[in-house]
Parts: C-alpha cells; sequence; structure tokens
C-alpha cells in the first residue's frame, strides 16, 4: 500500500510535470512575453511557442525554448514565446474559466501585444508550438475553424500534447504531433487513439520519453519502485537523436505550410 501510495504520489508531482514559476508581485502580463526575432527578420514570418506547466523554465533550464526558438531563427521565423501559465497569473483576470481557455485567452493577449507593437504583421498568418500542457488549449484551438482565422493560425505543431479532456482532433489547419513511443506521462496510445485523423502527421519516435527534446534532461527524471534497489523508471528524459529529427521535421513542417 505505501509504495502504491509512493507512485501516486511521483505520478501527480509529474504529470504536473514543472514547478509552477512564481509571479513577482507587481509584474505585468507582458512581462512573459518574449519576442526572439529571426536572424533575416520579416514581420509576416512568425511562430509563437506556447510551453508546458512550468512555462519557459524547466526546473533549473531557463535556455531550453529560447534554444528551439534560434533553430527557427536560423530559417527565418521570428518566435513569440508565452511565459503563458506567469502571464495569466499576472494579469490578474478574474474570470471562472477552465485551463484551455485561460490558454487561449493568454494566447490572444500576446499575439495583440506583438502586433499592436509592429513585431508582428497583423493581416499576417502564422503558427504554434505547444509543449505537453499547451496541448490543453492547443487541441480545441485546432477544431475550431472560427478561432483559427480570429487568432491568424495556419499550422499547430505539438511536442507530447496532454488531453485531459479527451477531445477528438479533427483540425481545420494542418497539425504535426511529436511523441515518444515510452512516453509515460502522454501515452501513446492516447495520441492515437483520439488524434489520427485527416491534416495529422504523427511523429513517434520509440524510444523517447516525455521531455526527449529537452537537453538539460540528460540524466532524466525517474523514480524506483523500491528505493535504491529496484529498476530506474523515467518519467523524463532526453533522447539525442529523436530530438535532432524532430527539430527536422518542425522546421521543415513550418516552412511548408
Amino acid at each position: 500500500m505505501k509504495i502504491i501510495f509512493k507512485l501516486l504520489l511521483i505520478f501527480s508531482l509529474f504529470t504536473s510535470c514543472i514547478p509552477m514559476q512564481k509571479v513577482p508581485k507587481g509584474a505585468k502580463m507582458t512581462d512573459f512575453f518574449h519576442f526572439q526575432k529571426a536572424d533575416n527578420y520579416d514581420a509576416s514570418k512568425w511562430a509563437v511557442f506556447l510551453p508546458g506547466t512550468g512555462g519557459l523554465r524547466i526546473f533549473k533550464d531557463t535556455t531550453h525554448y529560447f534554444n528551439v526558438a534560434k533553430k527557427l531563427n536560423a530559417e527565418g521565423i521570428s518566435v513569440l514565446l508565452v511565459d503563458n501559465v506567469a502571464a495569466y497569473k499576472a494579469s490578474k483576470r478574474n474570470v471562472d474559466e477552465e485551463e484551455p481557455s485561460q490558454i487561449l485567452w493568454t494566447l490572444e493577449q500576446a499575439l495583440k501585444w506583438a502586433k499592436e507593437s509592429e513585431r508582428i504583421n497583423p493581416n499576417s498568418k502564422g503558427s504554434i508550438v505547444g509543449w505537453s500542457r499547451a496541448g490543453l488549449g492547443l487541441i480545441p484551438l485546432a477544431n475550431d475553424k472560427a478561432q483559427l482565422g480570429k487568432f491568424h493560425i495556419k499550422s499547430i505543431a505539438m511536442f507530447y500534447p496532454a488531453n485531459g479532456y479527451e477531445l477528438k482532433l479533427k483540425p481545420k489547419v494542418p497539425v504535426l504531433i511529436m511523441t515518444g513511443g515510452r512516453d509515460k506521462i502522454v501515452k501513446i496510445d492516447d495520441i492515437l487513439e483520439h488524434m489520427i485523423a485527416e491534416n495529422v502527421n504523427i511523429q513517434v519516435y520509440d524510444e523517447a520519453y516525455h521531455g526527449y527534446d529537452v537537453e538539460s534532461l540528460k540524466k532524466g527524471k525517474y523514480y524506483r519502485i523500491i528505493p535504491f534497489i529496484s529498476k530506474k523508471h523515467y518519467l523524463l528524459k532526453y533522447n539525442q537523436q529523436a530530438a535532432n529529427e524532430s527539430f527536422e521535421e518542425l522546421i521543415e513542417f513550418l516552412k511548408k505550410q
């Protein structure tokens, strides 16, 4: 019984995935919007990054998303990085709404900020790249033609997307899903059950775990059924080959839309 309780405790920790970023007193929502220009900057070529639960920080790692953005920047795509959990808290929005609505409202505010500050051409269309818990907002968004048109979104890519509401993905724009075959947090069976659809490309990296693209997770985050004795069971772990292949897949997908 103690072992079962311990496992439940571990899984509850890791399904929330990463400790949530604290929001300093007096912080503004726009403090958590970051725009990283492409090497050959063109305001009409852009993508938005929506990270998982921990925002732009993965444990102690505050560079992962910015490093991925650099890969897109080198291909002529500017990136709007949205620390969506912290931004929503800093907004002090007083509305009773579930997380999908929180994610999409924050996305709307970030796009508005980027367009009003002339970082993004308001008449152009861009893409969204989401990680893990961002899927809670991006799956319903992908299914909503009117909302996609309002946000000017032409494609969506997702790394191991969470789908706690078990929605059927029926996207109105091209969708790329990249995930690990050994992911114990967002299981491949759940993705195959709910996300196989027309207009969807699913890439599975058989030996990869959750967080396989995050280099700072080289040592992995794991648990043992019997502490110090039994085999390590990885929940989060970097896989260099899968990371490299998925970044190439992501860039090719974004550039052809």
